[in-house]
């Protein structure tokens, strides 16, 4: 049987090899850029084809960077973006047929397609938008839920959760070298005179990236885990998102350090003296940096508020309200702006306005209600002291949906649900080894 399921993967590789062979060809012909996208995908192929982990180690460590400000492209309505969210999916559906996948996750991404179909049968799409809209969108929020279904080892998934720590270091080392070769600015300078950090992505997208890794490390030191690695990464990661100077992601994290804060405190409160050395420590380095950049924060603040979010809100929800039950159709927000506000506002910065314009409240309720299913599983995986931190990077994620785009931007969903199908599947019930003292042996075992 091994033989044969061995035969008939090779033949499938080789068919695989030959049709991508015959794409990139044309491709070359026409299209010389997606050509030579096509070859690296190709090559990523043959690696996959030997160890597919490996790829997909490449995969997670991509979200680091924003594909769209490296590469602008628009091929046949779609841009590099898009381009790159097939690539992904070009790899993760050979990974669920040689590994199978997560059924129990598989609910988000049925959500989605729902979406789908009822763009075109129930909801009312404005004249602006093509046929092919829907399905543009479908494609750019299906893929991030592809990845909660990969059925990868723990051992895989453990090494996934170290890639995961790294992300925002990784768009800093790309970032560099794209500088010192020309192509772009790891600084932006904006018109009110603030500097922001932001690596090979832009700052908000950087900001992101410090948000679920930050998230992935302390929770990593709570499972006692590389815990003076992930210190050191929690701090760097801390410096590199204040000098973003995005406000979004500081909020966003109060509720997990709070329930840091908490638990060394209680560890305190029991005898551990310890435990508040790192808690000092780490405060007065965050302390220092927020202060060391205060300046750049009120300067934004005045320029900006809320960055004209309110406006957005509004307009968006009043539109919204026009077709309230099944929405307007998957990426009809994207439409919407009619230049009554900011031209920047292509979507209301609010995800769940967002999906109430597109889906309506039975899209809308739908969907969220798949995504509150995958965090009662995974919530119910852990182990007692991992879950507050769980429950703390949820209510940061929930609140961080107020106010910008985080399931519909690739660099925060994509790692997130990758963090959420790796926990859960690294995750037991079973809590790490309390810590202790170690006892002391009985007399009569010493006189032995």
């Amino acid at each position: 049987m091994q033989k044969a399921a061995f035969f008939a993967s090779s033949k499938l590789g080789a068919l695989y090899l030959v049709f991508a062979s015959v794409f990139i060809i044309s491709l070359a012909i026409y299209v010389p850029i997606v050509a030579v996208m096509a070859l690296m995908a190709l090559i990523l192929l043959g690696v996959y084809m030997k160890h597919p982990s490996w790829v997909y180690f490449v995969v997670v460590g991509t979200f680091s960077l924003s594909v769209d400000k490296i590469l602008k492209m628009q091929v046949m309505g779609f841009d590099s973006s898009s381009f790159y969210k097939l690539l992904i999916l070009f790899f993760i559906l050979p990974i669920f047929l040689r590994y199978g996948f997560r059924k129990e996750m598989i609910y988000p991404a049925l959500a989605v397609g729902y979406l789908f179909v009822q763009s075109y049968f129930l909801s009312d799409m404005p004249d602006k938008m093509s046929p092919i809209d829907p399905f543009k969108s479908f494609l750019g929020l299906v893929v991030p839920f592809l990845l909660l279904m990969v059925n990868f080892s723990k051992e895989i998934n453990m090494r996934i959760i170290r890639v995961l720590a790294w992300l925002p270091v990784f768009s800093l080392v790309a970032g560099f070298i794209m500088q010192q070769m020309g192509m772009l600015s790891i600084v932006s300078f904006e018109i009110s005179g603030v500097n922001r950090l932001q690596g090979a992505n832009i700052a908000a997208h950087l900001g992101m990236l410090c948000f679920i890794s930050i998230c992935v490390c302390l929770i990593e030191i709570r499972n006692k885990h590389h815990i003076i690695l992930n210190y050191a990464l929690t701090l760097s990661h801390f410096i590199i998102l204040i000098q973003t100077g995005t406000r979004g992601p500081l909020i966003a994290l109060i509720p997990i350090v709070c329930m840091y804060l908490f638990d060394h405190v209680r560890k305190f409160a029991k005898g551990k003296v310890g435990a508040l050395i790192p808690v000092v420590l780490f405060m007065a380095a965050v302390t220092v940096m927020v202060f060391a950049q205060w300046e750049n924060y009120q300067l934004r603040q005045e320029s900006k508020g809320l960055s004209g979010r309110d406006s957005a809100w509004a307009f968006f929800t009043n539109r919204a309200n026009e077709h309230p039950v099944f929405g307007q159709g998957l990426g009809s927000a994207l439409v919407a702006n009619d230049g009554s506000i900011f031209s920047g506002f292509v979507v209301p910065h609010n995800e769940y306005i967002r999906f109430y314009y597109d889906g309506g409240f039975v899209g809308a309720l739908l969907f969220f209600g798949a995504l509150f299913f995958v965090y009662l599983k995974v919530y119910r995986r852990l182990n007692s002291l991992v879950k507050p931190y769980f429950l703390g990077m949820i209510l940061g994620f929930l609140v961080y949906s107020f106010f910008d785009n985080t399931l519909s931007t690739m660099h925060l969903v994509a790692p997130f649900c990758v963090y959420l199908n790796s926990l859960y599947l690294t995750s037991s019930k079973q809590s790490p080894e309390p810590e202790e003292l170690p006892k002391l042996a009985p007399r009569k075992e010493i006189l032995q």
